[in-house]
This record gives C-alpha cells, sequence and structure tokens, in this order.
C-alpha cells in the first residue's frame, strides 16, 4: 500500500466496552468516510515495528460517529485500547466485502467474542432500513461478563419481533436463564433458524471458531454460496 491510500485518524473518544474491550470513537482527516455495515478499516502502526497493517471491524451506523471496538489481544491491540482522545494513527478508509446484497434474505449472524463487532453495525443498518426482514444472532461468549453490547442487544430483541439472539457461554457454569451453556454446533444453529427459505449465514470469530463453524454447516447441508466468512487473528 502507498502512503497516499493512508489516512490520519484521531481518537475522539475511548469507552470501556467489558473487560479487555474497548470502543474508540475516531475522526478521520478526510471527514466521515462512507461505508457498507461490516466493512473494516486497516490501521497502522509502524512505531511498534511491525510494517503489516491489522483490520479492525467498524462497528458504528452511518448515523452514528466512526467506531471500531477492540479487544486487547496482542501489543498490536493493546496499542490501540490505551490510546487516548486527541491520539492519531494511520489507517485505510473503510474495505471490504462482508455483507449481504439480498434485501429479502433472513440474515443469520455467528459471532465469537469480538467477532460480534461488525454485525452490531449490520444489525442496526437492517432494523432501520427493512424492519420486516428476520435477523437472527448467535453469539458464543466466555463468561456473561464479557458480552459486547449484551444490554443493547437485549433491548433491541425486545424492541423487534425480527429480531433474536442467543448466547452460548463456554467457561461460565452457573449462566442465565435463557442462555445455552457450552459451545455453539450446527444442530444448535439450523434449530434456532428453522426452515426459512432464503438464509445467508455470517460467521465472525476466531480462525477455528470460523473453520468450526464453516465445516459443520457446510456438512449439515448448507450450500457453500450462503456462507459468508470474517476470520481475526490475534492482534
Amino acid at each position: 500500500m502507498i502512503e497516499d491510500d493512508k489516512k490520519k485518524y484521531t481518537v475522539v473518544s475511548s469507552r470501556i466496552e467489558v473487560p479487555g474491550v474497548v470502543r474508540l470513537e475516531l475522526s478521520c482527516e478526510v471527514g466521515a468516510p462512507l461505508y457498507i455495515p461490516g466493512q473494516f478499516i486497516t490501521v497502522y502502526l509502524p512505531e511498534l515495528g511491525t510494517p503489516e497493517g491489522k483490520a479492525y471491524s467498524i462497528s458504528s451506523t452511518q448515523d452514528e460517529p466512526l467506531r471500531i471496538t477492540v479487544e486487547k489481544r496482542g501489543e498490536f491491540s493493546r496499542h490501540l485500547c490505551a490510546l487516548k482522545p486527541g491520539d492519531t494513527f494511520l489507517a485505510t478508509e473503510p474495505e471490504g466485502y462482508f455483507y449481504s446484497e439480498s434485501d429479502t434474505s433472513m440474515l443469520v449472524m455467528l459471532a465469537a467474542g469480538i467477532g460480534v463487532a461488525p454485525f452490531r453495525s449490520m444489525i442496526l443498518e437492517s432494523l432501520k432500513k427493512n424492519p420486516a426482514r428476520r435477523i437472527v444472532l448467535l453469539y458464543s461468549s466466555r463468561t456473561m461478563k464479557t458480552i459486547v453490547f449484551k444490554k443493547e442487544l437485549d433491548e433491541l430483541a425486545a424492541k423487534h419481533k425480527t429480531f433474536e439472539v442467543h448466547h452460548f457461554i463456554t467457561r461460565e457454569e452457573n449462566i442465565s436463564a435463557g442462555m445455552t451453556k457450552g459451545r455453539m454446533s450446527a444442530e444448535a444453529i439450523l434449530q434456532a433458524v428453522g426452515d426459512a427459505p432464503e438464509q445467508e449465514f455470517f460467521i465472525c470469530g476466531s480462525i477455528s471458531f470460523v473453520r468450526d463453524m464453516w465445516k459443520g454447516l457446510k456438512l449439515a447441508g448448507v450450500q457453500e454460496d450462503n456462507l459468508y466468512t470474517e476470520a481475526f487473528f490475534a492482534q
């Protein structure tokens, strides 16, 4: 990537979402960049001695200030999470193709951990533009305290009959009613979504989570053309 393709972003505010996860509100030197929910920006931090950029999903909608939601997983993300208002970094304008091009299909979103970040903007955008479209989010978290956006997701599910969220908790014994203890499976996914005639499956999380969900759904008969994936690396 040539230098001219990178833009300067300034941190406007920083807020802890859950332990180990920080929301950064950003402004860009070229003004509010246009994007499609599900896209990301690639961040560059040459001061860390790392020439390669790292991708971070946009978690905001076009009606909100630009935000990324970052989990402290490695040196790169820890540096981002430590940024204060007024700090700057270089990144690309929004890019990527992790979104639906249909207006009618049922959206099935499978998230693990911080993999829920792009789904927030996708859910809000869909509920605004096409409130009759059915959306099912199946979300795997280690503990109940690490569920990112939990309050907002629960409020959306209570408000919109077409949106539902299913929580899977993998590392906690005593969980709230309505949640599932243990890992997500293709069987649980298909049971939750039913037999809608047109379904698109979006999978976002760690490499192992994305691989396992993709394989499980394909073996269960879901057509490969209806499976969309985005994997997160430790960064």
